[in-house]
């Protein structure tokens, strides 16, 4: 016969498994390497930033990051729950605390940490997700830094994993004028009043300039109080402060209670670019693929061709919306009026609006384009639902 006491037992087990069956980052090496389990955040905010916690901000190794070269963002643990968004983001705090500025220096719309359905495996140290590449941008300033990498998986309870790391940058500038222009990191999940919704491969609503797309159900919504879209001249300027402290989330800005439009994801640069550089206020779509390290499937292909050259040819048919502001965009494009505004551009194709032009993109294979939406072509949706429902998430099952 089972006693309480086993059934206790048990419980207690499962709990503290959970709490090591998420993912991890291992590059860059972060803080407080012997303290970091891979559960998400505390839905309260109580262990934001960085997960709060004894030796939290121990040094086992500095990262030593020189502007402009590549880096490699790595992950262990298997419970990838379906991908997600991830963002890395910068402040120059040694030891973050909830009024800390954090800024943005890259995303990864979908795909991350794992492109795989449901989850890609089972154990806390599983070593074969894909890893991405990004890079620290020109002009930053020299000096130390804490690095977070943010995560809001797509399938499973709403979360907000943050995982943060000591880094050096060098070959930099001295002074602070880049740092300045960059957006504030995205918040969502942690009792701010802001959250994600289930089932969509979240777009920020404002990623920054550097931008890489890995995702099979781009989104937009998002409920309550969140972030607010990028202006239309840029990162930066348009967004609202990122320390947060819990409660209402008023310092995140407004937003629709039922959807809030993404900061514009334009175009994307040629074959073969993968420095990420660029000029003015726009984004630039990374070209440089995830290097698949292990037998998962790889995440889509990232976009190509210029947000700033962009490519000739007429949009395909199909309902939009805005108007031409008189001014003429790149050829694969059309006039738009709303910042953000994601646009159909008959079933297969799609834009956001940005600058007054909404850039042609082709939807990712299984999706199409609907109202507005990024959507799939089945009920997979209803289907990761019920997944869930019979699995159940908090044991790392999705």
């Amino acid at each position: 016969m089972f006693t309480k006491a086993f059934f206790t037992a048990a419980a207690c087990g499962l709990l503290a498994s959970s709490a090591n069956a998420h993912v991890s980052i291992t590059s860059p090496v972060p803080y407080g390497q012997g303290s970091l389990d891979q559960s998400p955040l505390e839905a309260d905010g109580s262990d934001f930033p960085c997960k709060q916690r004894p030796g939290v901000y121990d040094v086992s190794k500095m990262n030593n990051i020189a502007v402009g070269v590549p880096q490699q963002l790595a992950f262990k643990g298997g419970a990838t729950h379906g991908g997600g968004s991830c963002q890395l983001s910068v402040t120059m705090d040694k030891q973050p605390t909830k009024s800390s500025k954090w800024k943005v220096i890259h995303s990864i719309l979908g795909g991350c940490p794992n492109a795989a359905s449901g989850n890609a495996n089972g154990s806390p140290t599983y070593g074969s997700n894909p890893t991405f590449e990004w890079t620290m941008p020109q002009g930053m300033p020299n000096g130390e830094y804490t690095l977070a990498w943010t995560w809001f998986n797509k399938v499973g309870n709403r979360e907000m994993y943050m995982n943060c790391a000591p880094i050096t940058v060098t070959g930099g500038a001295d002074n602070d004028d880049v740092l300045n222009t960059l957006p504030d990191m995205f918040v969502a999940n942690i009792g701010n009043g802001c959250n994600t919704v289930e089932g969509e491969d979240l777009v920020f609503p404002d990623p920054g300039k550097f931008v890489q797309k890995a995702g099979s159900a781009l989104g937009t919504s998002l409920r309550g109080t969140c972030q607010k879209a990028a202006a239309s001249s840029g990162g930066g300027s348009g967004a609202s402060p990122s320390g947060y402290s819990g409660g209402s989330g008023s310092d995140q800005g407004s937003s629709n209670s039922s959807s809030a439009t993404a900061a514009p994801v334009t175009g994307s640069p040629g074959a073969g670019s993968s420095s990420g550089k660029g000029s003015g206020g726009g984004i630039v779509i990374v070209t440089t693929p995830t290097t698949v390290t292990g037998n998962q499937p790889a995440p889509p292909s990232y976009a190509g061709g210029s947000s700033t050259s962009g490519s000739s040819g007429n949009p395909g048919s199909g309902s939009t919306s805005g108007s031409s502001n008189g001014t003429s965009g790149p050829g694969n494009s059309i006039a738009c009026a709303t910042p953000g505004e994601l646009i159909c551009m008959g079933a297969d194709y799609f834009g956001i609006c940005a600058h007054g032009f909404a850039v042609k993109q082709a939807c990712a294979a299984g999706t199409r384009c609907t109202n507005g939406s990024i959507q799939k072509r089945s009920g997979s949706i209803r289907h990761l639902q019920h997944l869930k429902r019979r699995a159940g998430h908090r044991f790392g099952v999705l």
